[in-house]
């Protein structure tokens, strides 16, 4: 998705479809995460919230022909990290 915003071109639907697949399996996994007791997880929680407002903000300039690609950048950057996060959060339960 990130490289059709660099190339100018329109994201294919499969793509959208996918993205919002692993958007809520890794917001699932946090929320389980979070009520299961390890409060290191709520940093997930509000690192997504930033993502969510970066992720509404390049729908709104992708639907008026825009290619933000210093949001995309930063957008993706936050993805990544809450997903490495979350890993380490599972991976190393120390709570």
């Amino acid at each position: 998705m990130a490289s059709d915003v660099f190339r100018k071109k329109p994201t294919s639907p499969i793509f959208k479809v996918l993205h919002v697949v692993f958007v809520l399996i890794g917001a699932l996994a946090a929320i389980v995460a979070a009520f299961s007791g390890d409060t290191r997880v709520w940093i997930n929680i509000v690192i997504a919230l930033v993502i969510i407002g970066l992720g509404a903000l390049l729908f709104a300039k992708r639907s008026k022909g825009e290619h933000p690609k210093g949001v995309v950048i930063v957008h993706g950057g936050l993805a990544v990290t809450c997903y490495l996060l979350l890993a380490y959060f599972t991976l190393f339960n120390y709570a």
